[in-house]
């Protein structure tokens, strides 16, 4: 192709004009065809051969991209279920046995791969990974949490390490009060079923959280060291003229709170108020910092409490494994937001979103987004997070054999010149 090429150039006649129009043609044609590959690349709906292909996902949290621990709604009810692996599935509460998981709000990974749920008041529950248990059986353990201080729900709960063990900090509703508590210290070797109630037996329960703005809280995240951030929202009467008592003003709120396990409650360290909205979703990042999604705003705050304002809109939020922050929007939607180390970028879908998100993850590579559609049908987009300007895509293909052949181009176009005035010297 070179020697074609140079021959071309070479030639003191039309053919050198149709090498370089041939060439401005594949300019053109090279920038249309990467501009026409612009979209977000390793997209797919689909369910990716998981056990709840059909079945409407509420709550899911990965593991990998083929475990997951899930509640999803079947034709017997809400049940709850674990993927340990993509060829079996463990029934861990079933809906045909007469006892749903309906009570169940939240799913919470801990470092050491087990799951935590409440599937009632005072009640936690540890689901065992496979991998922690010697037999390979699935395991769970079930944790009476301190009742002499009152009866609550469990709404969230969040795991921090430090150097004597781990620390949960739970969301919690007493009556109607919203509060927040610590449980902790929590040894070594709680990974296990075996050894759990001995890594528990030193833990106490810290008293409630004074609530003096009477905020709900929902949701809960480890920032660092003995600080925490907790989301919800507050309401307030409205007074404005031509405003009803009966629809008071709702504003999302992100705090961060400070606590160390012990018996000393949780303390308000700073808040924040927005003017509408609320935060969906708290993101912990690997540099012990938290992201706070939100459907009128976001919010980062970094591991010593700062936070900074974000104009990023969601109904749903995903980190990666490169804490890059991935914020999907409603029904219709054909961009994704992402969001890395403070730097924004809007990301094209090949087509709008066909359905509302409801529930959302990330495995090992994979961002798993779980909804329905209008027509009531369950759908499940993945995206590819290794695809995107990989060889494989579109763009990234395009774009090595638009250099290739552009560098071996000029390359020729370079040596026929040399040659050239090589040749004119020696005259």
């Amino acid at each position: 192709m070179a020697k074609g090429w140079r021959g071309y150039l070479e030639e003191e006649s039309e053919f050198q004009w149709i090498a370089m129009a041939g060439f401005l043609v594949f300019i053109l044609l090279g920038a249309v065809a990467i501009q026409g590959t612009s979209n977000l690349p390793g997209v797919e709906v689909g369910s990716n051969n998981a056990t709840h292909e059909g079945a409407r996902v509420l709550d899911i949290t990965y593991t990998s991209d083929n475990s997951f621990t899930a509640t999803i709604v079947t034709s017997d009810g809400v049940e709850l279920y674990q993927q340990p692996d993509s060829n079996s599935a463990i029934e861990i509460i079933s809906a045909s046995n007469g006892v749903g998981a309906d009570n169940i709000q939240f799913l919470t990974t801990l470092e050491n791969g087990n799951t935590v749920i409440s599937p009632s008041k005072n009640t936690l529950q540890v689901i065992h990974s496979l991998e922690n248990e010697a037999s390979q059986e699935p395991l769970i353990s079930t944790i009476e949490v301190d009742d002499s201080t009152g009866n609550f729900s469990i709404i969230d709960l969040a795991e921090t390490s430090h150097a004597d063990g781990t620390s949960w900090m739970m969301v919690t509703k007493e009556g109607t009060e919203s509060t927040l508590r610590g449980l902790g210290v929590i040894g070594d070797g709680a990974s296990s079923a075996n050894s759990i109630g001995n890594s528990m037996s030193a833990s106490s329960l810290s008293p409630a959280m004074p609530n003096s703005a009477d905020v709900v809280w929902q949701n809960v995240a480890a920032l660092k060291g003995d600080l925490w951030v907790a989301s919800g929202y507050m309401s307030y009467a409205a007074t404005g003229q031509g405003s009803s008592p009966a629809s008071p003003n709702i504003v999302p709120v992100v705090a961060v709170i400070k606590w160390s396990a012990g018996t000393v409650a949780p303390t308000v360290e700073t808040m924040h108020t927005g003017e509408g909205g609320a935060f969906h979703t708290l993101l912990e990042l690997s540099d012990s910092t938290v992201f706070a999604a939100g459907t009128d705003g976001s919010t980062h705050i970094d591991a010593t409490g700062k936070m900074n304002h974000y104009e990023a809109i969601s109904v749903t939020a995903v980190a990666d494994d490169l804490d890059r922050v991935w914020l999907f929007g409603n029904v219709g939607s054909e961009t994704i937001h992402r969001i890395s180390n403070g730097e924004s970028e809007m990301l094209s879908l090949s087509r709008p979103l066909t359905f509302q998100a409801e529930a959302s993850g990330f495995g090992t590579h994979l961002i798993f987004l779980h909804g329905v559609d209008d027509s009531g049908e369950v759908k499940t987009m993945t995206i590819d997070t290794t695809a995107a300007g990989s060889i494989e895509s579109g763009r990234g293909f395009l774009n090595f054999m638009f250099m290739a052949v552009f560098t071996t181009t000029m390359l020729v176009m370079a040596w026929t010149v040399s040659n050239r005035f090589r040749t004119f010297q020696r005259r």
